[in-house]
């Protein structure tokens, strides 16, 4: 895979704009961090064409269609808990298009889905939701002085065997839906 990335149209106006007040290739590579093949081949496409698009098929094309990155993501949302290779498998299944798991991976980052771990959190019943509710109401007016003598502590993590590696497709931190949050037991004073 090459390192380079393509110029964008205002950037190709700009050098051609350059090059036509007379500024030296060379200046232009310089300043714009390009190599001379680039600014001599859009110079010799402007003189010969008139015009600075890219030529239709250019660069190799894409492996999955439209249709198909829309299924990819309607998918990856529907399972949040399967991974860019299930879904892969499911494409393949669906549609005989046989695509890696970057590839999947790609398409959903182009969505706006991104691989993320389960949230591990513990299940709250709706007595503990009440109880929680209670304790907010009764501390909300406290002040500074008040809330100075308590002491916060966080949970304390351990696990006696390891918790799964397995990553699903997540839209971001915003709020975890049942479906991607993984229940654990809390374990006070163990």
């Amino acid at each position: 895979m090459s390192n380079h990335q393509r110029l964008d149209d205002g950037m190709r106006w700009r050098i051609v704009g350059r090059l036509e007040a007379g500024q030296s290739q060379v200046q232009i590579c310089r300043e714009f961090n390009l190599t001379p093949s680039v600014v001599c081949n859009l110079w010799k496409q402007f003189q010969d064409t008139g015009s600075i698009e890219r030529k239709a098929g250019q660069g190799r094309p894409r492996a999955t269609t439209a249709t198909e990155d829309r299924y990819l993501s309607i998918i990856a949302r529907r399972n949040r808990g399967a991974t860019a290779s299930q879904f892969s498998r499911d494409l393949y299944a669906t549609t005989r298009t046989r695509v890696s798991r970057v590839t999947v991976s790609k398409r959903l980052h182009e969505t706006g889905l991104f691989a993320r771990r389960p949230a591990v959190c513990v299940p709250l019943t709706s007595t503990n939701r009440r109880v929680r509710l209670a304790w907010c109401r009764e501390h909300k007016d406290w002040s500074m002085d008040q809330w100075a003598t308590v002491l916060f502590t966080d949970e304390f993590r351990f696990s006696l065997n390891t918790d799964s590696r397995r990553t699903g497709e997540n839209q971001g931190p915003a709020s975890y839906p049942p479906m991607s949050a993984k229940s654990t037991i809390m374990a006070e004073g163990v």
